[in-house]
């Protein structure tokens, strides 16, 4: 009896797999370019058997397979449940991208950010020789053409709320931007800011606010507009005069904040809810003087270079104008640290503002815009990746 029991029991179970695997050929995805809502990104379209020169592509299979993998029926579904089970039961993220720490805290797990300990990454310094000749080599190109540089470092999330990661033991040390401050302020004359001391600081005496989102991997408003006054108080001292930060005013958005960090992890509930920040506020310019350029020649022509050099989505490089300003033209090389952070608070500071997504200066963008003062700005965890290639763009 017990046997026919246990075989009744493994044929339905078998059953209930081969109706999902038919259920999943029942709904196959067959609409070009859908978004999945578990995951927040488009699915992948059938693959080309041709590129467009006529040769055939050498990724067709891995690509098919790609669509085909992300295009079975009922795959949000499956995900979903996926996501309820290992954050509510198991407690840890479905994606091995996101980590879940302590206190609501999430962790992007991936390029190299919960490495960020000096200790972890010895070459590091080993390599600050080169560094910072290729920094010197930027520098020194754009000083031929009187140009000034400036080089910022934005701390990063396990650089400053290291107590709360899960997977190991992390404490507050020296990071990867320690390093890189520590020795180009021993051994450059380039100028580096890197506001981990304040934001530390500000951390300890929060009187309740966080620095960081704890589902995102940027500051909160609180933290960005630490590093934003760290920003124009350091070239208030090197000697640019009347740069003020912009009076701000903070408010409570109507829509639910979800963090990058949340959305790579996706649904924790069955209802497809993501984990929100709910304390979450935003921040505007009080009197707003600085006006973004959306057209005319000179927009044109800098969208079109950017096309041209393949500039990450120029939809997110941006040129502002402010008559009231102090008369310095800065152009910036950064990512969402700036971008998505301090535009367009920083705009209130200079008379003319360019950002560019991308971690190269590049000289051709550099004598469109003709700037006084370039900054590059990287991302703590982007410093062991994109410093080898930083003096390409001006070097060529």
């Amino acid at each position: 009896m017990e046997t026919i029991k246990k075989n009744i029991f493994e044929l339905l179970i078998a059953a209930e797999f081969v109706v999902l695997i038919l259920l999943s050929f029942v709904f196959f995805n067959r609409v070009e370019g859908k978004a999945s809502k578990a995951e927040n990104r488009y699915l992948a379209s059938f693959p080309t058997l041709k590129n467009a020169d006529g040769s055939l592509s050498e990724t067709f299979t891995e690509d098919l397979a790609s669509w085909f993998e992300d295009n079975l029926g009922l795959r949000d579904a499956y995900l979903t449940i996926s996501g309820v089970i290992n954050y509510n039961i198991l407690h840890r993220s479905r994606t091995a991208r996101v980590e879940t720490g302590e206190d609501g805290f999430l962790y992007l797990a991936d390029e190299g950010n919960l490495s960020l300990e000096a200790s972890r990454t010895p070459e590091f310094a080993e390599r600050m020789p080169e560094y910072a000749k290729k920094l010197k080599n930027v520098s020194d190109k754009l000083s031929e053409r009187g140009i000034d540089y400036v080089f910022m470092a934005a701390p990063g999330k396990p650089s400053v709320y290291p107590e709360y990661i899960a997977s190991s033991t992390h404490r507050v040390e020296d990071t990867l931007g320690d390093v890189f401050y520590g020795y180009m302020t021993e051994h450059s004359d380039i100028k580096v800011i890197w506001p981990k001391e304040k934001l530390i600081n500000a951390k300890t005496n929060k009187d309740g606010q966080n620095i960081f989102l704890r589902t995102d991997t940027h500051w909160t408003t609180y933290g960005r507009n630490i590093a934003y006054r760290d920003i124009t108080d350091r070239l208030n001292e090197w000697g640019y005069k009347d740069i003020r930060p912009a009076d701000v005013r903070y408010y409570k958005p109507e829509d639910e904040f979800y963090g990058d960090l949340s959305e790579m992890m996706g649904p924790v509930k069955l209802s497809g809810e993501r984990l929100a920040e709910h304390d979450y506020i935003e921040w505007e310019p009080v009197n707003q003087s600085a006006v973004e350029i959306t057209s005319g020649e000179a927009y044109e022509e800098f969208h079109r270079l950017l096309t041209e050099k393949n500039i990450y989505n120029p939809e997110l490089c941006n040129i502002y104008h402010n008559e009231k300003a102090p008369g310095l033209n800065v152009l910036i090389f950064g990512d969402s640290m700036i971008r998505v952070c301090m535009m367009p608070e920083l705009a209130e500071s200079f008379s003319d503002l360019t950002f560019v997504w991308s971690y190269v200066p590049d000289m051709d963008i550099i004598e469109l815009i003709k700037p006084d003062l370039v900054i590059s700005e990287y991302g703590e965890r982007e410093l062991a990746i994109r410093l080898t290639d930083v003096d390409k763009g001006v070097t060529k």
